[in-house]
């Protein structure tokens, strides 16, 4: 699922090269229209969600046990989601110093805000804000255009890393600071977390052997559905009237959520599998899963070392199938260096950080 991330994140670091070939170039903005842009978002986002509402379950059973009641337990669980989102949004401010597109600051104002939701497991309500937020989010995309929303910022990254220097970094934490929330508001990154808190405790993820059968159908419907009006999409990508206004905020919006869904449940049917944990494939991506915060921030320090190292030798542009070529090798050292600490036994530094930091400001 990282390298959904790769390979949204690596043109910001390339400028697009004019001379590459037209076909080759059309075919990678193709897979990426298709799989990744839109995706990323919400399938993150419905992890977050579920991951919060795994953390809140197991909180209030420690606050049980210890002695507390029910409300006290529920408090000091909402208490301790929104503290680690105050941390994520920290360290996404930190992160933000290189990369303005951070998502770190976005999952953890989303985490502030849901966790007493997510605590009080008020799920008609969590289905009501999801379904509010999809349709306002919807709504923003069609009113910006497919040019706004398709366009990318190639290259955008590394101008302001290496070309502006402190004046590109003090440009990337205000840019972040207005995009985080805004990002919330328009992205279904609202709508996933609350949905992926939904499905918390209702066995689709928890047991995914006992529904395999309702996981391949949203593996279906949420793959092929958006796939089946993307030539549409594709054909009207740089018009600007109503028609391709709709599919754009279709394709980013409801889609988007389908797809992550659908990404979601493709991963809960391969672990359902009896060999879902015997191979070597399969401890790494494990491995990668436990420390995927540290697996994050290290994509991006691997992108900008890229970038910077062709710089030197004088390349600043590069066509869309290197771009890609380049998110996927740093995406495999990430998961071969979070296989190698597996084996070791050492915790991702951003987890223990993030922990650290969630417990520090808890006492």
């Amino acid at each position: 699922m990282l390298l959904l991330i790769a390979g949204a994140n690596a043109h910001y670091w390339f400028r697009q090269d004019q001379d590459a070939s037209e076909t080759a170039e059309n075919l990678v903005a193709g897979l990426l229209y298709l799989l990744v842009d839109g995706r990323a978002y919400p399938l993150f986002a419905l992890l977050l969600g579920f991951g919060l509402a795994t953390i809140a379950r197991r909180t209030i059973r420690e606050g049980l046990a210890a002695g507390l009641d029910r409300d006290q337990a529920e408090r000091r669980a909402t208490a301790r989601l929104r503290k680690r989102g105050l941390c994520l949004l920290a360290i996404g401010a930190a992160h933000s110093l290189v990369f303005a597109q951070d998502i770190l600051g976005t999952y953890g104002l989303i985490t502030v805000l849901i966790a007493g939701i997510v605590v009080a497991r008020r799920r008609r309500a969590a289905l009501l804000l999801a379904t509010l937020g999809c349709a306002l989010s919807t709504s923003f995309l069609a009113v910006s255009g497919s040019v706004a929303v398709l366009a990318r910022s190639h290259g955008l990254a590394a101008q302001a890393l290496f070309d502006e220097h402190l004046a590109g970094i003090a440009a990337n934490l205000a840019i972040w600071t207005v995009a985080t929330p805004a990002t919330v508001l328009s992205s279904m990154a609202l709508s996933s977390a609350l949905l992926g808190a939904w499905l918390a405790g209702r066995g689709l993820i928890e047991q995914p052997h006992r529904h395999r059968r309702e996981l391949a159908v949203v593996v279906l419907l949420g793959l092929v559905v958006p796939t089946a009006v993307f030539p549409m999409l594709w054909m009207g990508a740089g018009g600007t009237g109503a028609l391709a206004r709709v599919l754009t905020a279709w394709h980013q919006g409801p889609a988007g959520l389908l797809a992550g869904v659908a990404f979601l449940a493709l991963v809960a049917l391969a672990a359902s599998t009896r060999a879902a944990g015997d191979g070597v494939l399969s401890r790494a991506l494990t491995a990668t899963g436990k420390r995927s915060l540290s697996a994050y921030l290290s994509q991006t320090a691997l992108l900008a070392l890229v970038a910077g190292a062709l710089r030197v030798r004088g390349v600043e542009s590069l066509a869309s199938v290197w771009q890609l070529t380049v998110a996927v090798v740093i995406w495999s050292i990430s998961v071969l260096v979070c296989a190698l600490m597996e084996r070791h036994g050492v915790q991702g530094p951003a987890e223990r950080a993030l922990r650290l930091l969630a417990t520090a400001r808890a006492r």
